[in-house]
């Protein structure tokens, strides 16, 4: 399968931010220095392709970090059938809810700079939801706070039940208006008793990102996160990106077949609509593995960011944080290993104790991708682990 050149996209990383602020390429590592062999790298190699070579994606990206540096990243297969245009390296991919990470964080960064705190109840930003009620119930519901808001425990309804009709809402319009109109509907359940995966809690979290900031939520991100970061591929705008993202394919009993997109309405979606380029995303991670810094500066508190990685009431066994599942933890309960997915194909992870991040990028749909992504992550953990 073809790959692209490490060195080659890593030195084309490197931009000038707003005119100002240079971006620094991401740092760089030898393979064989980091202690592994060319037998390990290809059986990495090989899981990838057999994704491609059992008709699971036609293509992909697959991006390893190692005590802070790259040691391999590779693009697989193809990004198109049709003009047979190769999957680059860097190709930048719709991320779906691999987005939840980057807005968090933004929030996160806000807080550092005093404008928010994840404990602070979303009513003291939009008064609207003072004394929302859940159905079925007497009296106000418990006041929703931004941490629920981005663990998916505020009492919204979930993605299910908005596309089972049990819920409707409006989106087409501005994230006020949307937000807005929530504040008018009844919670399912009671803030902090349940967990209803969905975009609504996102939605919130964003709007109160740009009523402290006074600033769209699309420019919030960018002059909060991404100038922080470095980061030049990333964006919510998908016409600027169009002519680079891989083409979106679902399978099929007689094959891969262009996916056709679910309509979504105009609002920005915080919590799925993002487009990334994997060195971005790294950058993302990197932040969080660096315990806040970038580039040596502390851009964000480590105390701030440890908040996003504890598991919020209302998940039951599975453990999910701010922005974050949380997949192990060590015996004093702390977060070993995070991580998220996106729906149309990514995935995000670091690993705290054995200093991993993985990133693997795709558009085929993960629930269609399990079988060959599952063996993926297992032979890539298992040569570092």
């Amino acid at each position: 399968m073809k790959s692209i050149s490490l060195m080659l996209y890593l030195l084309l990383s490197a931009h000038v931010i707003g005119g100002t602020t240079k971006a620094t390429s991401l740092p760089v590592g030898s393979w064989t220095a980091h202690g592994f062999d060319s037998a390990q790298r290809d059986s990495i190699q090989q899981a990838f392709e057999r994704g491609i070579d059992e008709g699971f994606i036609p293509g992909g990206s697959l991006m390893i970090v190692h005590k802070g540096e790259v040691i391999l990243h590779e693009g697989f297969g193809l990004a198109d059938l049709e003009s047979a245009t190769p999957f680059e390296a860097n190709a930048p991919c719709r991320i779906a809810s691999l987005t939840k990470p980057h807005t968090a964080t933004t929030l996160a960064l806000l807080a550092e700079s005093g404008k928010l705190a994840f404990s602070d109840p979303v009513s003291k930003y939009l008064p609207a939801f003072k004394g929302i009620k859940v159905r079925d119930a007497n009296g106000a519901a418990r006041p929703i706070t931004l941490a629920m808001c981005l663990s998916h425990t505020a009492g919204f309804a979930s993605n299910n039940q908005l596309k089972s009709g049990a819920s409707t809402l409006d989106f087409n319009g501005s994230l006020a208006e949307v937000v807005n109109a929530l504040a008018g509907h009844e919670l399912f359940y009671e803030p902090a008793t349940s967990f209803g995966y969905g975009r609504l809690g996102y939605m919130t979290a964003a709007r109160v990102a740009e009523v402290v900031t006074g600033k769209p939520f699309e420019a919030v991100m960018e002059d909060t996160l991404f100038a922080a970061l470095g980061s030049t591929d990333s964006t919510f705008d998908y016409e600027s990106m169009i002519d680079r993202i891989p083409t979106p394919y679902v399978r099929t009993r007689t094959g891969l077949q262009l996916r056709e997109g679910e309509p979504m309405g105009t609002v920005i979606n915080p919590g799925g609509s993002l487009i990334a380029a994997p060195s971005d995303l790294a950058r993302m991670l990197l932040l969080h593995r660096n315990e806040g810094k970038v580039d040596g500066k502390q851009v964000v508190s480590k105390s701030i960011l440890q908040q996003m990685y504890v598991s919020q009431p209302g998940r039951g066994k599975a453990k999910h944080g701010l922005g974050f599942n949380i997949l192990q933890q060590r015996p004093d309960g702390s977060a070993r290993r995070i991580q998220h997915t996106g729906a149309a194909g990514t995935i995000g992870i670091i690993d705290f104790d054995i200093d991993l991040i993985v990133i693997a990028l795709t558009q085929v749909p993960q629930a269609q991708t399990n079988k060959w992504r599952g063996p993926l992550l297992k032979t890539v953990f298992g040569v570092f682990e």
